[in-house]
């Protein structure tokens, strides 16, 4: 099996995997000129903690940030990064106003260097398939530290 024909047969794997959690949001970065991926990563973790820090408080944030996050990263034909990520915020609505703006954090995140683009996922497993697709792409798919074990692997799933 070659490596194209084994990465493309984790896609569904993954997606299966990763649309059994309910994803808060869907976030899109890219930099203002060319920077090297993980820099790209690391802008993403800062803005992670920031809204950590005003959603749950400093000191839940320094215990580790409860936002679980999965972030798909490749380079556009330029050869500068951009990443696209599904985030999951627990306990907040963010059809409230009140809990957390998607205008505000949208500005704030734009303001660290690049072009950010926050939107609620329409559907859960369009937006993990679309985030999964790095793993066939040869981009890079990060998983959180967090990422909570919501679904056991199943002997059939990790044999695909």
């Amino acid at each position: 099996m070659t490596s194209c024909a084994l990465q493309a047969g984790l896609r569904p794997a993954w997606t299966e995997w990763l649309s059994q959690r309910p994803w808060s949001l869907f976030v899109t970065l890219t930099s203002k000129g060319r920077t090297h991926p993980e820099a790209l990563y690391k802008r993403q973790a800062y803005c992670l903690n920031k809204i950590s820090d005003a959603l749950y408080g400093r000191r839940v944030t320094r215990r580790g940030n409860p936002i679980e996050h999965v972030t798909g990263i490749e380079l556009h034909k330029s050869g500068w990064p951009h990443s696209h990520a599904v985030w999951r915020m627990p306990g907040v609505d963010l059809a409230d106003q009140e809990q957390f703006s998607l205008a505000h954090w949208q500005e704030f995140m734009t303001e660290t260097g690049g072009f950010v683009w926050l939107s609620r996922p329409r559907s859960q497993g369009d937006v993990v398939s679309y985030v999964t697709k790095y793993v066939t792409k040869g981009g890079e798919l990060i998983l959180s530290d967090n990422l909570s074990p919501a679904v056991d692997p199943s002997p059939s799933l990790l044999a695909r």
